[in-house]
């Protein structure tokens, strides 16, 4: 076996000989492929990952598809628990989805691989057919603590909800002058409206998954952190109910998931509206798109801050509180300054410092109460902070 590796720019060989007749070469073969895939980590979190270039990326996914070639070679040869070898594959092949890139042009054979291991380990599991439910919200929960009306200084209204707008109706009075609306009726179809309130459910068709996790308040808060780890791991640590020792909040944030599971992917459908675009000249190219889930307990928070493409908010279980202010009131929301984060406002609506910001006080707000089975529409630029009033499973949906 020839392994290739690319260090410091550049392209090295590793030879190792293996005998897929002794657990022995099995082990020394694992040994050798996780040596690339350590070194190729290291060389892929070396600056920005806008800047990461694709040779490494490609290169990690071709260990990755060794590693777990080892892998179910040895679970076929009984060399070692058949779980724990599934689990390490599983692990190997979402790392590749995440971190690495296709070979070629129009390749899933990662993604693909990686649902028939997510099937076995589902067949080897023994999961209760008993349904435990999402955490939802009782009728005295309290909203009114972080309900705009109740925050000092702001100014607030609410906005305005269609059923079911027709597609024209939506573009003339919203997707063109570019106003927001809460939908609703959009989405009463979707089979995750009921499937994703099991947590067994996601268990099952996720549960073994590895995905990025946000740790700590939000992502200028100077605590917060990233961790990886199972769907799984991340439920029975962040979405079940604890007791004990109190931790971080763990937030699933605007992730692909749908692209890494599809078979959560036939549990929605893209709205109609998403056909919409900005640019409808001749030889006008419409992009994909983005798809991204946004999984947490109650009091997950995304900053002020604003995106550059239109987006449809989906809340498909539990509720969430969103402000929304226009694009003119940028200077008075006061962005942080350089490029990383210039979409990101240093203002906190929930805690304002007007003494540090004295613009903000008194501009005007606009509220939405997002609930089951409803869709926020934000227009691009509009600035907006979001929080999660019970456990909440969202997905967004942004296109130009």
């Amino acid at each position: 076996m020839i392994l290739p590796i690319m260090t410091g720019g550049k392209l090295r060989r590793f030879h190792c000989t293996v005998n897929f007749t002794t657990s022995h070469s099995y082990t020394e073969a694992l040994k050798a492929v996780e040596g690339v895939l350590e070194i190729t980590w290291e060389e892929l979190n070396t600056g920005h990952w806008s800047k990461v270039p694709l040779a490494p990326r490609q290169l990690y996914t071709a260990a990755a598809i060794i590693k777990i070639d080892i892998l179910l070679r040895s679970y076929q040869q009984g060399c070692g628990d058949k779980t724990e070898l599934l689990q390490s594959a599983m692990k190997t092949a979402d790392l590749g989805i995440l971190l690495g890139a296709p070979l070629s042009s129009g390749d899933c054979s990662m993604t693909r691989v990686a649902g028939l291991l997510s099937h076995a380990l589902s067949m080897l599991s023994s999961v209760s057919e008993q349904q435990q439910a999402v955490s939802e919200p009782s009728s005295n929960t309290e909203h009114s603590s972080v309900m705009v009306h109740n925050i000092p200084g702001i100014k607030g209204q609410m906005l305005n909800t269609l059923e079911k707008p027709s597609l024209e109706g939506f573009r003339a009075a919203h997707f063109g002058p570019r106003v927001p609306a809460k939908l609703t009726g959009c989405i009463s179809h979707w089979p995750a409206l009921h499937l994703w309130r099991d947590i067994n459910y996601l268990k099952k068709v996720a549960g073994a998954r590895t995905v990025p996790i946000e740790l700590g308040v939000h992502y200028v808060h100077p605590t917060w952190s990233q961790k990886l780890m199972t769907v799984a791991e991340f439920i029975e640590a962040h979405i079940v109910p604890q007791t004990g020792e109190a931790t971080p909040i763990g937030y699933l944030a605007q992730h692909p998931l749908f692209e890494q599971v599809p078979e959560l992917m036939s549990d929605i459908f893209e709205p109609e509206y998403c056909c919409l675009s900005d640019d409808l000249g001749e030889g006008a190219v419409t992009e994909e798109t983005d798809i991204n889930a946004w999984f947490g307990p109650k009091g997950t928070v995304s900053p002020l801050h604003y995106d550059p493409k239109h987006n449809l908010l989906a809340q498909v279980v539990g509720e969430k509180r969103i402000l929304l202010y226009h694009p003119d009131q940028s200077e008075n929301l006061y962005p942080y300054e350089g490029s990383f984060l210039n979409n990101t406002a240093q203002v906190d609506p929930e805690e304002p410092d007007y003494k540090t910001f004295p613009n903000y006080k008194n501009i005007i707000a606009w509220e939405c109460h997002l609930k089951q089975g409803e869709m926020l529409y934000i227009p691009p630029k509009w600035w907006h902070h979001v929080r999660s009033l019970s456990t909440s499973f969202s997905v967004s949906f942004w296109w130009t």
